[in-house]
């Protein structure tokens, strides 16, 4: 059976249907989470909704795109919601911690020296970049996807998929910059 048979079933109510698509692409959907979230069991939460939610709307799955661009979408707005109301909580919750007032100065004037790890330097300077940029890069460089699909997933054109691309490759070389030098130093 080829995967739209299987997404027909799956749409009619078949649930060991709805499974084997839930065991094809849970893995995949785990990973783009982790990439966004950061936080194995943010993660994990952020994969449970995504498939509750494809449970829920795989009947408006139109095959107008690729199914694995279907979910990803859902992967993607999923995360970055879970992602928002966290950093809401946590500043609700944290609304005495005077520490959350830190001057943004300080905190770009990272020592990298302290930093040993390049990919933890990465996953820093990722942070400091806007949303879109960099669900973008993550996209294009972490998830191995090409522009054209990074512009049906986002329902952007491809141009505009290319130009946040651009100006997040931009940013990491001057936010990465510092860390070279030292590389080159020792």
């Amino acid at each position: 059976m080829n995967e739209t048979e299987i997404i027909r079933r799956a749409q009619d109510g078949d649930m060991a249907a709805f499974e084997q698509l839930v065991q094809t692409y849970e893995k995949r959907v785990l990973i783009a989470a982790a990439q966004i979230c950061r936080n194995q069991q943010d993660a994990e939460d952020v994969t449970q909704d995504v498939f509750l939610s494809v449970y829920r709307n795989i009947r408006t799955f139109r095959f107008e795109a690729s199914f694995y661009s279907w979910i990803y979408r859902i992967t993607m707005n999923t995360a970055f919601n879970h992602t928002r109301q966290r950093k809401y909580h946590e500043f609700l919750t944290n609304d005495e911690d005077e520490d959350r007032y830190i001057d943004v100065s300080e905190e770009d004037s990272t020592d990298f020296s302290e930093q040993t790890d390049f990919q933890a330097v990465l996953e820093g300077a990722l942070k400091k970049l806007p949303e879109k940029q960099r669900t973008v890069f993550i996209m294009r460089y972490l998830q191995h996807l090409k522009i054209k699909e990074i512009s049906t997933i986002l329902g952007v054109g491809e141009g505009t998929v290319k130009k946040y691309l651009f100006r997040a490759q931009e940013k990491l070389r001057n936010l990465l910059k510092p860390f070279k030098n030292q590389l080159l130093e020792d």
